[in-house]
């Protein structure tokens, strides 16, 4: 259920978009004309345009045209992501490195895995262990973390490389606390939950105890509360350490992803349901799982099906579907018989589930397979292929 991180930073522009042809090629069309662009090129693989660019392959390679349609970087990388922040992630004999728009190399091709660049940093993989590389391929932090490196706050946790003994690294790399920590979240208000001798507690920047470690286990703060487990209950509390919502639930349910548009997923007596961040329970602790809110609606099973709740608690779509996913772009992804389609926040089916697999919409569109063939698809359910 995870949303993936290059698509949450691409900037896609919906002007042409890829076509599939009867050959199995692929060429440009218009995004509202479908009629042919650059001359009808074909490709043997064809991605969304992402600042003004897009990846595509012939004869096993890949490289980028511009909205002319002139292959501006060569095809000669065995892969590549789209640009994100001016640098694209390009694969050369299983190493990955960054490129420039202009094709130059910013950040050697040598690393065993990397992310997309998100607001100038960009997290690398060798062998096995984890580092940060700037915008202009900079070694911030030389790969020598035994976990992901992820910036929160100006603050990134860091462990020895069996994944143990944590601190934590600034945005210029240089270790503010060292790596004595059983194990760690990440800053949020200030403070982050680490843990020491067996306990949970929270400090600061400056590892002051801000919160006594008294806790089992322990959430960074979001919207100012953090959850906390003591006794084998989960319970929140506030920045001072006061217990806001008393401690009676025996899960929580992807809190990181809780308070953007819904409630706080808990769990008691093996039923889930939502509260809000004064412990009102807003949607009932009746059901027999749940994801996030997202755009308003969170998904629900009861009795094996699954359907969805809005943040008042109303049960907007009846469980029904056998498999759902979040709702992106106003539609969700559901599954009836091994096949895929999407259905609109009424519950109403607007894309029929014949798809062997179907991403999430974004900007208007879905990559979908049928018959081992990928494309796109709108909204409306036009296919662009013939």
């Amino acid at each position: 259920m995870e949303i993936p991180q290059s698509i949450v930073n691409r900037s896609i522009q919906i002007k042409y978009v890829p076509f599939l042809k009867k050959n199995g090629k692929y060429i440009y069309v218009d995004h509202s004309s479908l009629s042919p662009v650059f001359f009808e090129t074909e490709f043997d693989a064809a991605d969304l345009f992402s600042e003004g660019y897009a990846a595509v392959t012939k004869n096993g390679k890949t490289g980028f045209i511009n909205e002319d349609g002139d292959l501006v970087i060569p095809t000669i990388y065995d892969s590549a992501s789209g640009f994100s922040e001016g640098l694209a992630m390009v694969e050369q004999d299983g190493l990955f490195g960054f490129i420039n728009v202009k094709g130059e190399i910013i950040i050697p091709i040598q690393y065993d895995n990397a992310n997309d660049c998100y607001n100038g940093i960009i997290e690398v993989e060798s062998g096995n262990l984890y580092g940060v590389v700037d915008i202009n391929g900079k070694e911030i932090f030389q790969p020598n973390s035994g976990e992901v490196v992820i910036f929160s706050e100006g603050m990134a946790h860091i462990s020895d490389e069996w994944g143990y003994n944590h601190g934590f690294i600034d945005i210029n790399g240089k270790v503010v606390i060292p790596k004595i920590y059983y194990s760690a979240r990440d800053f949020s208000s200030g403070l982050v939950p680490v843990e020491w001798q067996g306990k949970w507690g929270f400090i600061d920047r400056e590892m002051n105890t801000k919160i006594p470690f008294t806790f089992e286990d322990a959430f960074s703060f979001k919207d100012g509360i953090a959850g906390v487990r003591l006794n084998s209950r989960w319970g929140f509390i506030n920045s001072i350490g006061e217990v806001v919502i008393t401690y009676k639930y025996d899960k929580l349910t992807d809190f990181h992803w809780v308070m953007n548009d819904g409630g706080i997923g808990v769990m008691k007596n093996a039923r889930y349901g939502f509260i809000d961040k004064l412990g009102n329970e807003i949607v009932p602790l009746k059901y027999d799982q749940t994801f996030w809110f997202s755009e308003g609606m969170a998904a629900v099973k009861l009795n094996n099906k699954w359907g969805f709740v809005n943040a008042c608690g109303e049960e907007v779509i009846f469980p029904r579907f056998k498999y759902v996913r979040f709702f992106s772009d106003g539609l969700a992804w559901f599954s009836q018989d091994k096949r895929e389609g999407f259905i609109d926040m009424d519950g109403n089916i607007v894309i029929p589930p014949k798809y062997d697999r179907a991403g999430n919409f974004e900007d208007g569109l879905a990559s979908v397979e049928s018959d081992g063939r990928s494309f796109y698809l709108d909204k409306t359910g036009r296919e662009f292929k013939e």
